[in-house]
């Protein structure tokens, strides 16, 4: 995982992670490694590094069908372009693997990160924790405020951060989900104090 900082003076915003090794990533080495096993003289290139950026036009249309698949149809992240400084998507060769939003002045001392993803095949390296730490990190000072399913595992990484349960919202998603979903609807409001 990343030293944890934000990137802001780093060259074209952009931070190189060489050091984390998704599952994903570890089996694309092993498959390299199999088909050059009887060559005494293959040495494996190095990997790519994963890539932390500020979003940009040019990822919206993949985000936006990252969203469409892994939460609800209709999703338009559009939006999320007025506030690049306050944003994280990363990169695998170019290819979209997670990304982060926040909404820096939802309220005066208040802001709230709209949407935090991991691709399924990416997760659990450390990924989701680097970017809610750069996105707490953009807001220093204000509370940061999400909601999060009632049936979603994120939840002890929030905890794990501070924050803290303030409400548990009944029907939450139930605008968003298809009516034959089988998600949880109801949510958990959570606060990060500052």
């Amino acid at each position: 995982m990343p030293a944890p900082h934000s990137w802001a003076g780093t060259v074209r915003s952009c931070l190189r992670d060489y050091e984390t090794k998704p599952p994903k990533l570890q089996l694309l080495s092993q498959i390299r490694s199999h088909l050059h096993r009887s060559d005494p003289h293959w040495t494996p290139e190095p990997d790519a590094p994963l890539d932390y950026c500020y979003v940009r036009p040019n990822h919206i249309p993949t985000i936006n069908s990252m969203c469409q698949e892994f939460f609800w149809p209709g999703i338009d992240l559009s939006e999320c372009l007025q506030y690049p400084d306050f944003s994280v998507v990363v990169l695998y060769k170019k290819v979209i693997i997670a990304f982060g939003f926040m909404v820096p002045d939802v309220k005066y001392n208040e802001a709230y990160i709209s949407f935090l993803f991991v691709h399924p095949e990416w997760r659990r390296a450390g990924i989701a924790t680097f970017m809610i730490y750069h996105l707490i990190q953009t807001c220093m000072g204000k509370d940061v405020t999400l909601h999060v399913s009632a049936s979603n595992p994120a939840m002890l990484l929030y905890q794990k951060f501070g924050f803290k349960t303030e409400e548990y919202v009944l029907d939450f998603y139930d605008k968003y989900y298809p009516l034959e979903s089988t998600e949880c609807k109801h949510a958990f409001f959570l606060r990060l104090r500052r």
